[in-house]
């Protein structure tokens, strides 16, 4: 399983990745732009991301208008829906109609709630396939 996380705490960083890392490969940015480039690499190389961990609070571009041009990307490299990367917003803002402003477009698979526990992150995990 291919992780990106991107999200500017560090804390948060190092627990999302301890989680993924016994998962497979794990990428961690900091910005959206540096999200939106690290997509854009592996599916030039190939090698998309199997799921987004995605901060809405980020310096620079916000998370929400990172993952409206990571799924345009997706879209012109003709990945269809249900194929692309399962998105994970995961945001401090404990407002579900804030949160859930990535979704009308299909652009989030959901969101949790910051503190992210590892047990809610697994069962997502199980609810996408990705996990037994």
């Amino acid at each position: 399983m291919r992780t990106l996380i991107i999200e500017d705490t560090l804390i948060n960083q190092e627990f999302l990745r301890m989680i993924m890392e016994e998962r497979g490969a794990c990428v961690v940015v900091e910005s959206g732009e540096e999200g939106i480039e690290a997509v854009s690499l592996a599916l030039k190389e190939f090698t998309p991301f199997d799921i987004i961990f995605m901060d809405v609070i980020l310096p620079g571009m916000d998370g929400f208008k990172a993952l409206e041009q990571i799924r345009i990307m997706e879209t012109e490299r003709g990945i269809t829906p249900g194929d692309e990367a399962r998105v994970i917003i995961t945001t401090a803002l404990d407002d579900s109609s804030n949160a859930q402003r990535a979704h009308p477009y299909g652009q989030a698979t959901t969101y949790i709630a910051k503190p992210v526990r590892q047990e809610r992150i697994e069962d997502e995990l199980r609810n996408f396939g990705l996990i037994d």
